[in-house]
Order: C-alpha cells, then sequence, then structure tokens
C-alpha cells in the first residue's frame, strides 16, 4: 500500500515535470507585444494603406520623383482592426 502511493507520487512529479519542459520552447517562441508595431507606424512615409481581407495589407508609397509604387505586407497580428507587423 505504502509502494503504490510512492509510485503515484513520483509518476505525478514525472508527468508535471515532462509538461514543463515540453511548453518551455513555446514560451520562448511566442510573440511578445514589444516585438510588434502598428503598420502605419512601421511604413510612416505611406500615404495609403489598403486592407485586402485576408491578413495582408498594400502600403502605398511615392519615390522622389512623384511616382507611386506599392508593397503588400502580411500581418503578424490583427488586434481590434489594426495590422500589427514585427518591428
Amino acid at each position: 500500500m505504502f509502494k503504490s502511493k510512492i509510485k503515484k507520487i513520483a509518476g505525478a512529479v514525472a508527468f508535471a515535470g515532462v509538461l514543463l519542459v515540453s511548453g518551455s520552447p513555446a514560451v520562448s517562441a511566442a510573440v511578445h507585444p514589444g516585438d510588434l508595431t502598428p503598420i502605419r507606424d512601421k511604413y510612416k512615409d505611406g500615404y495609403q494603406f489598403q486592407w485586402n481581407g485576408d491578413g495582408t495589407v498594400t502600403v502605398f508609397f511615392r519615390d522622389g520623383e512623384g511616382r507611386s509604387y506599392y508593397d503588400t505586407y502580411t500581418c503578424v497580428s490583427i488586434i481590434d482592426g489594426t495590422c500589427y507587423v514585427y518591428k
């Protein structure tokens, strides 16, 4: 009876240890709020931001001669309708 309780306790401790170790890489790989910035803050020289509806935003720029060009960026996170990208 006493040995079975010790085995149960040892098994529970080992199981909890496995859960903690297996979850630690996921915690370090998570995106932290400090890593992200709103797309409008990152590309301040963009004059128009077009939401494409599929998690991407097209940003329109002007070159030195006044010609327009654009790049499309993928949002890392969308919070309250704001697209966030890596800094």
